[in-house]
């Protein structure tokens, strides 16, 4: 598609809707503006190759444009050239952040700025309550970073494990807490914009009789223009102000006119929600809030719909910081049962009241809740939650909604093209009433949610946009409930998600001709040249320029929740080194495995954008098909050597036996040296890196020393446990083996140690499906017999639970199932034991534990067992990290494939020890534990939750000893 439409011009009320318009894109001008803007900038920051530019195409909405360059900026200076260099040859240029938006003015045919990896936090002043930022840091870390200090930034969008300051800046972001906190316009202080010219603008509230804003008006002529503006039509942009209580579209020259009315000069209040089209955002000022003290979210199930619109005027008595809610389309979408919502719920209600104070009582005022809603009939008691586990999974289904409805149908996917009406509060019932009425009428299954307490609602209709009546619906829809907010409703088209090119032809319509003009004139007053986000917000291209077709047949909802948690986009702060981006570029029509090598052998297949992702794709999953299309020569070698045991074995006990020898500095620098080139064939940045700090080899394997565990070959197989010890608690003298077979014990187990052949992660890893295959049939004979199979190695864990993946529907895959069902790692396994044996504390001292959660192991659904495991151990101080889910760049040998990005990687993790002051860094993944070993002080120990336990059983046993004598 190439980003364009390809279907026919469609007429709707006379006027043609064109879908196949002339594209901005210049290729043969691309590599000339890549190689001008190197020249300036340095390589690092320019990408031009095709992965990055298929990667950039995209952000979260429905459009597609690709770019002819991308420069990844990282100063100011980077920002005013790469300006500087557009304005100078008319190329479009497109600021973007994390491209979270939904509007699409994240992307663009000419460059795209990127300033994720400006993303610092510059200052934080706690008695005033300000913080300085750069645009490229991500709202959940800023609020992590704050909340140290019981501070925070109010907006929240949904988005917001994964959005960035800049984007929310662009779009006057707000969120479920605006009833409480405001938008983004309501909480800036002050910016720093660099505008077409080059120069610097510092944004801030001026009074008017400030020398101050004399000097930036001689500096700056366009702001006195605009001043002069404001000023002359303040009558007519009062008259224009919307009466909701949140507005987002167009130029917001009403809070402009409010400040001027009180002697100000409000520049932020015009630049927030610009998206971009004046001015590009290098820093900003945040205005900060305490953090509440105390806090209750509850679910409140209506049966009626009538009643929910008699309820919010009752409840925002209560002054909720958060009311949100949503309609039985909604719930039936998502799944009531899935989330424990009643059949018979009509709608469902979300409300948060905060605590300011030690001394308010929220258990009060959720009894002051509960007696709002008496009146009214509920279809079960109000859910109520306190503590912030709780309260986190009321707010998962909503915060997680909209790529959830990717799940719905395969054909039919989530549209957001009329998804941020506002409407007075008192009339939110009435709009969802029409809207449900509206699209029973089409028969299409639709999602109506958002901010009941300020009118705010979020309509998804799931259409397929490549089936023509569904099209033909999409376009009614986009103007028939345009014009009832407006006509019949009095509302705005956009309350929090921007203009972007969704809205940008409803702009004028909203707004009359007369305002709509002096939004143009603010844009020519900033932008003569229209090179800024041209498009976006001004313009009359119809809203179906640039659906991309093809990917909204496909299940991805381009959310980024996955480049939020990938370890590989943490270090780069590059789409193309992401999780969403890797999407775009493997299932890419022209996708070739030697132009995107690069990026495809960056994956640690870590599984976190798994983990996350609400619409159930597997990124990893789809990288490691493509290296199956070219698996990897040396390491297939490898692991066919290691299948055949014997000799494998013995050169491991070999090494064992004499690592003291060879393990010493010089020798490892020499054997860095000279395995280079075969390193060389494993990957282009492969080394032994002399200053890793190896495990030690076991002299005698784990399964030599428990020989009496292991089954003969005469014997019958036996029943019960199993344990798969996978090859690092084999190979390595460790203890993390012994530990298991000593806790199972202790729980009344003696496990056997059936053959077994390595689980296939690391196999699988290098593109060798066969092979991994192979060792899965051979362990599913091994285990057969047995009921309950335990594991100690995340990626075992993992692996062992996938095998179902490898084998078409059949016998095989059945007897895969069955063996996946009886898989439990060793936390799980003590959890569910009946017997609990004695513990004592294993040192003289009380010890700071923290967990590092292992990628697969949290994949495959262990969580909660580790941590309440080593909360439970005496003498223990149990404290959770910061970062505990975030990948610790191990993954298997990655820390071997790519040494350096391995390092970038773990000093997230690093970090995060530190901050919690941990003695001991429990985890269940053998790579983690050494990486952790490798980068943490000599002071904080790295230990597998399993040595926990069995130390704490040993030191029982001793005491019980002891005062046996």
């Amino acid at each position: 598609m190439s980003g364009l439409s390809s279907r026919p011009s469609t007429v709707y009320n006379g006027a043609p809707s064109t879908m196949a318009a002339p594209t901005l894109i210049l290729p043969d001008r691309s590599r000339a503006i890549a190689s001008d803007l190197r020249a300036q900038l340095g390589s690092n920051k320019v990408k031009d190759d095709g992965p990055t530019l298929t990667a950039y195409a995209v952000d979260a909405s429905i459009y597609r444009i690709a770019p002819q360059a991308v420069v990844l900026v990282e100063s100011e200076e980077d920002i005013a050239v790469t300006v500087r260099y557009a304005v100078s040859r008319g190329i479009p240029l497109t600021p973007r952040a994390a491209g979270t938006n939904l509007t699409g003015s994240a992307i663009g045919s000419g460059l795209i700025l990127d300033v994720s990896r400006l993303n610092r936090i510059l200052e934080v002043n706690r008695e005033e309550r300000w913080a300085r930022v750069q645009p490229g840091v991500v709202l959940a870390e800023l609020n992590r970073h704050l909340a140290r200090q019981g501070l925070l930034f109010g907006p929240d969008p949904s988005s917001g494990d994964m959005c960035k300051l800049g984007g929310m800046l662009a779009n006057n972001s707000s969120g479920p807490h605006t009833l409480r906190y405001g938008a983004v316009k309501d909480n800036v202080r002050a910016l720093r914009i660099c505008l077409t010219s080059g120069s610097r603008l510092n944004a801030r509230a001026y009074r008017l009789d400030d020398p101050a804003l004399e000097r930036e008006l001689a500096a700056t002529p366009a702001l006195r223009e605009l001043l002069v503006l404001a000023q002359s039509h303040a009558d007519l942009i009062r008259a224009k102000k919307p009466a909701v209580s949140k507005n987002s579209c167009g130029y917001n020259l009403f809070g402009l006119v409010d400040g001027l009315a009180e002697g100000r000069f409000d520049l932020p209040k015009l630049l927030v929600g610009s998206e971009g089209t004046l001015g590009v955002v290098s820093e900003a000022t945040l205005t900060l809030v305490p953090k509440p003290k105390a806090t209750l979210t509850a679910l409140i199930h209506f049966r009626h719909l009538d009643e929910v619109g008699d309820a919010v005027p009752r409840l925002l008595a209560l002054e909720p910081s958060a009311l949100e809610v949503m309609d039985a389309n909604t719930l039936d979408l998502i799944g009531r049962s899935a989330h424990g919502i009643p059949a018979d719920a009509a709608a469902t209600l979300l409300i948060e009241l905060d605590a300011d104070s030690c001394e308010v009582d929220v258990r009060e005022r959720a009894e002051d809740m509960a007696a709002a809603c008496r009146p009214y009939r509920l279809a079960a008691e109000m859910t109520v939650a306190f503590d912030p586990e709780r309260r986190e999974q009321l707010w998962k289904a909503r915060k997680a909604l909209y790529p959830t409805l990717y799940r719905f149908d395969p054909l039919k996917k989530p549209i957001n093209f009329v998804d941020d009406v506002v409407v007075r509060a008192e009339r939110i019932s009435d709009l969802i009433r029409y809207l449900e009425g509206f699209f029973a009428g089409q028969r299409v299954p639709v999602a109506i949610f958002g901010h009941i307490g300020n009118g705010n609602a979020h309509i998804v209709p799931l259409l397929n946009v490549n089936d023509d009546k569904d099209f033909e619906k999409m376009v009614q829809a986009y103007h028939e409930i345009h014009e009832t907010v407006l006509s019949r409703f009095g509302g705005s088209i956009c309350g929090e998600h921007g203009d972007g090119r969704v809205r940008a032809e409803y702009v004028r319509k909203m707004f009359g001709e007369e305002l709509y003009r002096l939004f143009a004139e603010v844009k020519r007053i900033f932008d003569p040249d229209r090179v800024l986000n041209p498009g976006i917000k001004i313009g009359d291209a119809p809203f179906t320029d640039h659906i991309d077709y093809t990917r909204l047949s496909k299940s991805c909802a381009t959310c980024a929740k996955c480049n939020a948690v990938c370890p590989v986009y943490d270090v780069f702060q590059s789409e193309d080194m992401s999780s969403r981006g890797w999407f775009e570029i493997v299932t890419a029509k022209d996708y070739s495995y030697l132009d995107s090598k690069r990026v495809v052998e960056a994956c640690l297949n870590c599984k976190s954008c798994r983990t996350v992702c609400p619409a159930g794709v597997d990124v990893s999953d789809l990288i490691l098909q493509k290296r199956a299309e070219h698996p990897n020569r040396l390491a297939g070698w490898i692991f066919r050597w290691q299948a055949r045991g014997g000799s494998f074995e013995s050169l491991l006990r070999l090494l064992g036996k004499t690592q003291r020898l060879w393990d010493r500095p010089a020798l490892r620098r020499l054997l860095e040296w000279t395995t280079r080139p075969v390193m060389k064939l494993l990957a282009a940045t492969a080394r032994l890196p002399h200053d890793l700090k190896l495990p030690k080899l076991a002299a005698r394997q784990l399964r030599e020393r428990y020989r009496e565990l292991v089954p003969s070959g005469e014997s019958s197989p036996p029943g019960g446990v199993a344990y798969f010890h996978g090859c690092a608690a084999n190979y390595f003298d460790d203890g993390v083996g012994d530990a298991v077979v000593g806790v199972l014990r202790r729980h009344g187990v003696e496990p056997a140690l059936p053959p077994q052949r390595c689980s296939g992660t690391p196999i699988q890893t290098y593109g060798h499906v066969e092979l991994a295959r192979e060792g899965a049939r051979f362990n599913l004979r091994s285990f057969a017999p047995y009921g309950t199979i335990v594991t100690g190695c995340a990626s075992c864990t993992l692996m062992l639970k996938d095998y179902p993946t490898l084998f078409p529907d059949g016998a095989e895959r059945e007897e895969a199932e069955r063996l996946a069902k009886k898989v439990v790692h060793i936390a799980e396994f003590v959890a569910r034991s009946p017997k609990q044996p004695a513990m004592k504390a294993s040192g003289s001292r009380t010890q700071s534990v923290t967990y590092h959660s292992s990628c697969h192991l949290r994949a495959a659904g262990v969580t909660k067992e580790p941590r309440k495991i080593l909360a439970s151990l005496p003498g223990v101080n149990f404290a959770e990290m910061p970062d505990a889910d975030r990948c610790a760049g191990g993954a298997g040998t990655f820390v071997v494939k790519d040494y350096a990005t391995s390092q970038r990687i773990v000093e997230r993790k690093v970090r995060a020890v530190e901050q919690v002051g941990a003695d001991v860094v429990a985890t269940s993944c053998p790579a983690c534990m050494i990486q952790l070993h490798n980068n943490l002080p000599e002071r904080v120990q790295v230990k597998h939750v399993a040595q926990m336990l069995n130390d704490a059983y040993e030191a029982a046993d001793r005491t019980a000893k002891a005062s046996g004598s």
